[in-house]
């Protein structure tokens, strides 16, 4: 059970280090704070369970450890920075070569008690990569609504390993990509159960001729899609931490309508 001293960690911490450069911490060790360092370009570092250090560094390091700070704290993470990589005190006058990227994400992740998990893409051509890959991932724009969501068949589960599969192609895209921190959550619980079950089989495989095949069954998790016109409610899964309030994925943009 955590502790009320757990409880006051940040989710995720960015400064520098004298041996490693630009770092964060991941003082909760957190799978979800993990996961999303992952996609910001920071990696572990041996033998320091909690620490990650940016990758190529000298690529405008410090614009994009302040564009990270920006987006983990859009998606709701909890962030203590050094003041050089803080975006509240980047945001004044400064000289145009010495403005960080800005910070809006180009796509986010989240979900909605109706439809499940959405997206939505910022406005612009910047996002338009963006939108093409989700639609390459199976999201369909919802034009009244202003998002994008999943046929309403898709299970829960198939939801997440989308929304890991196309943020991936969308990192490898160089877009920048803010997922909701339960969501995150349960998208790195799922990786790592994965990853696990692989593993045993690995290990299985060694004590299995042919003549023995193992077989593997698929499970099928029935969508939370209660309240939607013609469907019939359905049970949400139950959520293993507090259950999340319903996000309307647009608010993670500032538009102007």
């Amino acid at each position: 059970m955590p502790t009320p001293e757990h409880d006051l960690l940040p989710d995720v911490a960015v400064g520098r280090h004298p041996d490693f450069g630009i770092v964060a911490s991941n003082p909760k060790h957190l799978a979800a704070s993990a996961w999303m360092l992952k996609g910001f370009d920071f990696h572990p570092v041996p033998d320091h369970p909690s620490l990650y250090a940016l990758a190529n560094q000298q690529r405008d390091g410090q614009g994009r450890a302040t564009r990270a700070v920006a987006l983990l704290r859009k998606a709701g993470y909890r962030v203590d920075v050094d003041a050089a990589f803080d975006p509240s005190l980047a945001s004044g006058p400064a000289p145009a070569r010495d403005r960080p990227p800005r910070v809006e994400p180009d796509v986010a992740f989240a979900e909605h008690p109706q439809l499940g998990v959405v997206a939505a893409t910022a406005d612009g051509s910047s996002a338009l990569g963006g939108r093409l890959l989700l639609e390459e991932h199976g999201w369909r724009h919802n034009p009244s609504l202003d998002i994008y969501t999943l046929p309403i068949t898709t299970d829960r589960s198939e939801a997440l390993g989308k929304v890991a599969t196309a943020t991936q192609a969308m990192h490898r895209s160089d877009l920048q990509v803010a997922v909701q921190p339960l969501l995150a959550q349960d998208i790195a619980a799922r990786r790592s159960l994965a990853h696990t079950t692989a593993a045993r089989h690995q290990r299985s495989q060694g004590f299995t001729t042919h003549k023995f095949p193992i077989s593997a069954a698929a499970l099928a998790a029935s969508p939370a899609r209660a309240g939607l016109p013609g469907k019939a409610p359905v049970a949400a899964p139950a959520a293993s931490g507090p259950a999340a309030r319903p996000v309307d994925p647009r608010i993670a943009f500032s538009r102007n309508r």
